[in-house]
């Protein structure tokens, strides 16, 4: 069982076709993360969009992976699903705030830049072979899924602190793989763009899962 947003892992490719997708790759990142930074202002202004905004992600997430090679269509929805997640995130953030729990947001935010970084670089640098992992991690996904869901009715800290906790590692692990497909996939604008998504959606989850981690071990704020 695979994501939508997981491409074959090739033989590998040559130095200039990894650079030029890297390039596209990290250029649709930089203009998806503007976006969501406008969404963002939006979702704290309006915190009652978020809900709406994540229903609309998770529909424009389907409809990309099967419109990652259309001219302009792509690059609408994916500038579309990073404004809407903004638009969600915005809402999270402004509860913490009025909860006077801005700390463990800018602790997530800080703490997923760094792991973010290190993490690239390692996947980006290291000999060792990450492509078995994307069907084992999809499976935990859904896995994580199924217990986030459970939480919904036992509320308990130690449940909150091990989906936290297990969220954040799938979610390293496969910000680790996806970053190795970018040295083998094809350079395509259509691979570039759900490479990105992948890639974006995956630094999203890292943050939510240690907001999660962090508000259930200091005790304050909201349950993402």
């Amino acid at each position: 069982m695979r994501s939508p947003y997981e491409l074959p892992f090739g033989a590998g490719a040559t130095t200039a076709v990894r650079s030029g997708l890297l390039s596209k790759v990290a250029g649709l990142l930089a203009f998806s993360m503007a976006f969501t930074a406008a969404g963002a202002w939006l979702g704290t202004q309006l915190p009652g969009l978020g809900l709406p905004a994540i229903i609309g992600v998770l529909i424009l997430s389907l409809v990309l992976s099967f419109a990652r090679n259309v001219p302009g269509l792509n690059l609408i929805l994916l500038y579309l699903l990073t404004t809407l997640m903004g638009i969600a995130l915005g809402g999270i953030i402004e509860e913490y705030l009025v909860a006077g729990a801005g700390v463990i947001v800018v602790e997530a935010g800080a703490t997923t830049a760094v792991l973010s970084v290190g993490l690239s670089v390692y996947a980006w640098t290291t000999k060792r072979d990450f492509s078995d992992l994307g069907s084992k991690l999809f499976i935990a996904v859904l896995g994580l899924i199924a217990v986030s869901i459970v939480s919904i009715f036992v509320q308990a800290t130690f449940l909150e602190i091990i989906i936290g906790l297990a969220g954040s590692i799938i979610f390293s692990l496969y910000l680790v793989y996806q970053i190795q497909q970018v040295k083998n996939a094809e350079d395509t604008l259509g691979n570039a763009i759900i490479l990105s998504v992948g890639i974006y959606l995956s630094i999203i989850n890292i943050f939510l899962s240690l907001l999660r981690l962090f508000t259930a071990v200091q005790g304050g704020g909201r349950r993402s």
